[in-house]
């Protein structure tokens, strides 16, 4: 069921890493092999990270190889909102704990209708602390999320759309499948140096005032506005053809 294991964790930095500095990707599409997308942490992880501890004797150093345990899951989690490259999430069967994290760092989520999802940390005891609760509020509203994750409830994939954690439901697989691959298709036909600009511009604006989310779009244009890619847009247009633009 996919469950997020330490090898998982390390490879999902090192994939949407090589996503970002390969010229010939566009945009990248995170789905879970076979029927769930994941059933979230793999249990085995707390006993390895008490191990880990439990190997230094000084109080300090225990707690601090504790805290760079929780900032390499948190790296990983963030590694699709760090990638340059947008990432579309196509959620179906088990979304749980760390998956939801998971998919709160994507750009765009879809869901199947039928998918189970839960905020699963409270039931283990821990404060989740690895994406979703800095994520969450900010795409389900406060009130939802604190919902969400103080009872960690299952809640179903039309439910999500609902909730706007994802913004479309489907009814199978394959229209799920074929509708998330199709807005990847006509998105890897835009300017890559645009896309790129207008992940930064988002991801900031969501984390800061209206004025300083200006000035910083603001900042970008007067650095990137006048490219390659604007003239292959303008000439496209007025040729009535569609632009081509090379990678990175």
């Amino acid at each position: 069921m996919n469950s997020l294991n330490v090898p998982m964790w390390a490879e999902l930095i090192d994939a949407f890493d090589a996503a970002s500095r390969d010229s010939d990707v566009r945009v990248c599409v995170l789905k879970g092999e076979g029927k769930h997308f994941s059933a979230g942490m793999d249990l085995a992880v707390f006993a390895e990270m008490r191990k880990i501890a439990d190997e230094e004797a000084c109080e300090g150093r225990k707690r601090e190889k504790v805290y760079n345990s929780i900032d390499f899951f948190q790296r990983s989690v963030t590694a699709p909102e760090a990638c340059t490259k947008p990432v579309l999430c196509s959620m179906q069967g088990a979304v749980i704990g760390g998956a939801v994290d998971l998919a709160t760092a994507c750009d765009i989520r879809y869901v199947h209708n039928k998918a189970q999802l839960s905020v699963k940390e409270i039931d283990l005891a821990i404060v989740a602390d690895v994406g979703t609760m800095q994520r969450l509020p900010h795409i389900v509203g406060d009130q939802r999320a604190r919902e969400l994750t103080y009872t960690g409830r299952t809640f179903s994939g039309a439910q999500a759309v609902e909730y706007g954690l994802a913004l479309e439901g489907f009814d199978s697989s394959d229209d799920l499948d074929s509708h998330v691959m199709s807005v990847a298709s006509e998105i890897a036909t835009k300017s890559p140096l645009t896309i790129r600009g207008i992940k930064k511009v988002a991801v900031y604006t969501r984390d800061h005032n209206t004025d300083d989310a200006l000035l910083h779009v603001a900042q970008h244009n007067s650095a990137m506005l006048f490219s390659e890619d604007l003239d292959a847009a303008m000439a496209g247009m007025m040729a009535k053809k569609e632009p081509v633009y090379r990678g990175n």
